[in-house]
């Protein structure tokens, strides 16, 4: 492939600096972003858990718009940070945690990409396998392939081909809604009662739903003009917030139905020939929204990278971490395609603790704290203003994470506090409390004191 011929169309970037000559494009491209991410077979499934824990569909529906309403705002925050400093999500957080202390969090982060990725292959690899009949390895080989190349062709492709994705499965999934109108009765819609642990646990499942998009939406909003911000935070909230408040609560109203089979089946059952054809299109719908977590894992492969070794981003370099990672994803989904989705979604659940802390500590210093006075370029230098490895930012990092364990209830580990609780699993408030608190108090003491600790380098 020839790098000349096609530096216009491929990407050049991953870690670097957009420079304000390099932005470009619309923040209406985010709307369609952010609302074809949400829509695929998971939201539809993870809104039946609502159901099957035991609330009925109205309060089933008020847990899920609650909880995408307060967890978009978060994700937004952290999307209209990408025009303001031109650079992706995760490794603005050297100016929280210095240019080599980001390499913890970049490491977790990896971890869910591949996790997301993986799990989400294998997804796709089993709606084809199930409804084509090909070998199911086969279907997660073959699936992969797209996902590939829109990484590698990166951003602009990626956010184009999530407009004519968006305005598809807009229709197809308003149909789906059309047959679950006409076959749902209100006996069904009523089925069920109200526990505050299981509204919690549902409004929880929301909250947390968007703030796990917080590491990936700068990636795709750092070539917007910087006074694009506000119109970036809109069109982020507005697409992410309806499509995965919509197909959650159409998933519970699935999952009224659904008495002895899963969500899938019963939307196969729900109309014939157009049902099966329904489910086919939800399952392989992934194939483009898992290209978002191939791309970010190059980008943050590429970034930790960057902290030894100094080099620029090319075309050619793009391409072979982007393979990399596919067929990383490959031999992960390949070979656990059973147990792997099982013990994938504890791992993820796991890496919930550090995703919340490290998006608390972001945004308070990035729009309480510094009030979005950062240097682009120290960024990029290792003897910036941001220090090398800021042990107070990383000590507070870590305690806000041990601090959310006796809180947590996943259904591998219950903390002690919990089961004080009846089962009440409240550690991501936890995580957000301890997390902010610590961390502001911190910094504006030691701003105002003009103390600084030698441990601080």
């Amino acid at each position: 492939m020839n790098e000349k011929n096609n530096r216009n169309v491929i990407e050049q970037k991953s870690y670097e600096f957009i420079s304000l000559e390099e932005r470009q494009g619309d923040p209406k491209q985010l709307f369609f972003t952010w609302f074809g991410a949400n829509t695929h077979a998971l939201p539809i499934v993870t809104g039946a858990l609502a159901i099957t824990i035991g609330l009925d569909f109205w309060w089933a529906s008020l847990a899920i718009l609650l909880g995408h309403g307060i967890g978009a705002v978060v994700m937004a925050l952290h999307s209209a940070q990408g025009p303001r400093l031109g650079i992706p999500q995760v490794i603005q957080s050297r100016a929280q945690f210095g240019y080599f202390g980001v390499i913890l969090p970049l490491l977790i982060v990896f971890t869910m990409y591949i996790g997301y990725g993986a799990s989400n292959t294998i997804i796709t690899g089993q709606g084809i396998h199930e409804t084509l009949g090909i070998d199911l390895n086969l279907s997660i080989t073959l699936s992969l392939l797209p996902m590939v190349l829109f990484a590698i062709y990166g951003q602009k492709l990626i956010q184009n081909a999530m407009k004519y994705y968006t305005m598809i499965y807009i229709v197809i999934f308003i149909v789906l809604s059309l047959l679950v109108i006409k076959n749902v009765s209100l006996e069904m819609l009523n089925h069920g009662s109200f526990s505050f642990n299981q509204f919690f646990l549902v409004l929880s499942i929301s909250v947390t739903w968007q703030i796990t998009y917080g590491p990936y939406v700068s990636d795709y909003s750092r070539y917007f003009h910087p006074e694009q911000a506000k119109k970036t935070f809109i069109n982020t909230y507005i697409g992410s917030f309806i499509s995965s408040a919509w197909l959650m609560i159409l998933g519970a109203a699935i999952g009224c139905m659904a008495v002895n089979g899963t969500v899938m089946s019963q939307i196969k059952d729900l109309g014939g020939n157009l049902g099966f054809v329904l489910s086919f299109l939800i399952a392989i719908g992934l194939m483009l929204v898992n290209s978002l977590n191939i791309y970010g894992a190059c980008i943050v492969a590429l970034s930790i990278a960057s902290n030894f070794i100094k080099f620029k981003t090319t075309i050619k370099l793009r391409i072979f971490t982007t393979i990399v990672v596919g067929v990383f994803l490959a031999v992960a989904a390949t070979i656990g395609a059973g147990n792997f989705m099982v013990n994938i979604q504890n791992y993820l659940s796991f890496v919930l603790f550090f995703i919340v802390p490290w998006s608390v500590i972001n945004l308070t210093d990035f729009y309480l704290l510094r009030r979005n006075s950062y240097d682009p370029e120290s960024f990029m230098r290792k003897n910036g203003s941001f220090g090398k490895l800021r042990i107070s930012s990383l000590a507070i990092y870590l305690l806000s994470v041990g601090f959310q364990v006796p809180f947590v209830n996943n259904g591998v580990y219950q903390g002690a506090i919990s089961k004080h609780l009846g089962g009440l699993d409240v550690a991501w408030v936890i995580g957000v409390f301890i997390s902010f608190s610590l961390y502001y108090c911190f910094e504006k003491f030691k701003k105002e004191s003009n103390v600084e600790l030698t441990n601080d380098m």
